[in-house]
């Protein structure tokens, strides 16, 4: 291919982008489906490591009308064409396309329907080491335990609670961690909802004791793991234990000035106190 046909590629490329950031659908998508018409065959490597992107970039605009068919369609042409020969470059869109189309099934269908996507996502992305990449992958796991214990297959949720807990506990990244946080209250709160209350208590005291001293993002699932342990305490009817959770909430979180939090620690509040009257007879 000469030299002006990737130089036409390049500009289309640039005004569609600049369209699509200006909220301009129409004219975006005419130059979209422009660029597809010209180039989708081309043999030009240059050009096809950025076709991904073409794709990739009509589909979110489609999104953004809630066009989600038209979404669709798009994330299942780019997948069907790139899956299985793409640069290290689109590497990322592939992955990204991959859970955009999930959640473009959600709205179209239902969260059982996006299963399939987010395994085939896994299978086809596990040994990345792409970091933003392993960040979807991460939620992609998790989303998927999500929607099995929705779906009560709660040894499926679990087994996947697991593999993510398992394997990404000792990672540094704050993102990832926060879903193995997260992996850990579900799980519990899993238990909890199937009477496995000691199995539970077990699995809120792995997070208290692993990553009570976390800050910041990890603040409102450690205080959910203390707040879901004294629940159960409190339906086992360890008053002690209840009462010396309370005052680790209390002790803990009273500074906070977050209003879930502080409604954590209004409720601990309660529970002391409703303890102290029930004991006092």
């Amino acid at each position: 291919m000469n030299q002006e046909k990737i130089d036409d590629f390049y500009s289309l490329m640039a005004q569609a982008s600049s369209l699509t950031k200006e909220k301009k659908d129409d004219d975006s998508l005419k130059i979209y489906e422009t660029i597809l018409k010209e180039f989708e065959q081309t043999d030009d490597e240059s050009i096809k490591e950025y076709l991904p992107y073409t794709y990739y970039n009509k589909a979110l605009v489609h999104a953004r009308r809630k066009e989600f068919k038209k979404e669709l369609e798009t994330y299942n042409t780019l997948l069907e064409k790139f899956i299985s020969n793409f640069s290290k470059k689109a590497e990322l869109i592939i992955a990204k396309a991959y859970m955009n189309k999930a959640v473009c099934i959600q709205e179209l269908y239902d969260e059982k329907s996006s299963l399939d996507t987010y395994k085939e996502f896994i299978n086809n992305f596990e040994n990345t080491i792409d970091t933003e990449i392993l960040k979807d992958l991460v939620q992609a796991k998790y989303n998927t335990a999500l929607i099995q214990a929705s779906l009560d297959e709660n040894d499926e949720a679990i087994k996947k609670y697991d593999e993510i807990i398992n394997t990404y506990r000792n990672s540094e990244d704050e993102t990832i961690l926060e879903f193995v946080i997260k992996s850990l209250v579900n799980k519990a709160n899993k238990q909890k909802e199937l009477f496995e209350y000691e199995d539970s208590l077990k699995t809120f005291d792995e997070v208290l004791n692993s990553f009570s001293n976390l800050k910041g993002v990890f603040l409102g699932q450690i205080a959910i793991a203390y707040h879901n342990k004294a629940a159960v305490l409190s339906e086992l009817q360890r008053e002690n234990d209840l009462q010396n959770v309370c005052d680790e909430i209390i002790e803990k979180f009273s500074n906070i000035n977050d209003e879930f939090i502080i409604n954590i620690v209004s409720s601990a509040e309660v529970l002391k106190d409703k303890d102290r009257f029930n004991n006092s007879f």
